[in-house]
C-alpha cells in the first residue's frame, strides 16, 4: 500500500466511524426531535411519524456515506459490499433467518416487547399501513446495514484486520441500541458479531441486510398479532 492509498484508507476509516458515531447521534436527535413529533405526531399512533423516522435514516444513514465514498475518488460501493448476491449470501440468510423467526416469534409475546412494537401505535392497521411500514423498514434496514456492515466494516477491514474490524463495529452497534434499554444491547452483540462475520465470509452486505429485514418484520408482525389493543383491517386506508 503506498502512501497515498494508505491516507486515503485512514480518512475512509475516520469518517466510517465518525458518520456511524456523531453521524447516528444527528439522525436520532432529527427523528426523535419535539418540535417534529408535535407537527408529524398530532393523534396517538399517527403513522408517519414513525415513517418520518425511517426516512430520516435512509438520508443520514445512507446517502451520507455514499457521498464520502463518491468524494473519496478512489473508491465504488463494491468495495464496501454493495455487489451482486450470490447464492452463499442466500445460503447463510436462510440459515440465519431459521433462529431469527423462532425469536421473534416468543419475543413478541412479551409485555416488554409489546410496550415498544411495533412501533405505529395504531390499533386498526388498515392493509396500506402494513405495506407502507414493511417498506420503510426494508429502506431504513438497507441503509443502516450499508452504513454498519457496508461502510463502517469494509473502511475497517483493510486498515485494521477482521479482528478489529468486528470489535470496534460490534461496540459502536451496540452503543447506537442505548435509547433501546439493556435487553437490545445485549442482544445486538452476539447479533453484530455474527453479521460482521457472514460479511467477511461472503464479501457482501447482502446476508446481513436480508437478515435484518427478516428480523424487523418478524419482529413487527408477530407483535402486531400479538397485540391485545391492535388488529389489521382488510381495507387499505
Amino acid at each position: 500500500m503506498n502512501h497515498l492509498s494508505d491516507k486515503t484508507e485512514w480518512l475512509l476509516l475516520t469518517s466510517a466511524i465518525a458518520v456511524a458515531t456523531v453521524g447516528f447521534l444527528g439522525y436520532y436527535y432529527l427523528s426523535t426531535s419535539g418540535k417534529v413529533k408535535s407537527l408529524l405526531y398530532t393523534e396517538k399512533g399517527k403513522p408517519i411519524y414513525v415513517l418520518y423516522q425511517r426516512l430520516m435514516g435512509v438520508i443520514i444513514l445512507g446517502f451520507l456515506p455514499l457521498t464520502i465514498i463518491f468524494l473519496s475518488g478512489t473508491k465504488s460501493i463494491s468495495d464496501f459490499g454493495v455487489v451482486q448476491p450470490d447464492s452463499e449470501s442466500y445460503f447463510w440468510t436462510m440459515i440465519v433467518s431459521l433462529g431469527i423467526v423462532p425469536v421473534s416469534y416468543f419475543n413478541s409475546q412479551t409485555k416488554g416487547n409489546l410496550k415498544m412494537y411495533p412501533q405505529i401505535r395504531e390499533k386498526e392497521w388498515s392493509i396500506g399501513i402494513l405495506i407502507m411500514s414493511a417498506l420503510s423498514w426494508i429502506a431504513y434496514l438497507l441503509a443502516y446495514e450499508f452504513l454498519f456492515r457496508g461502510f463502517l466494516f469494509f473502511a475497517t477491514l483493510p486498515v485494521l484486520g477482521l479482528f478489529f474490524a468486528i470489535v470496534i463495529n460490534t461496540i459502536i452497534y451496540a452503543l447506537v441500541h442505548l435509547h433501546k434499554g439493556f435487553k437490545e444491547i445485549i442482544g445486538s452483540v452476539p447479533l453484530g458479531i455474527l453479521l460482521c462475520y457472514l460479511t467477511y465470509l461472503t464479501g457482501n452486505i447482502w446476508v446481513a441486510v436480508f437478515s435484518h429485514i427478516v428480523l424487523a418484520l418478524s419482529s413487527e408482525w408477530f407483535s402486531l398479532w400479538a397485540h391485545p389493543n391492535m388488529v389489521v383491517k382488510t381495507n387499505w386506508q
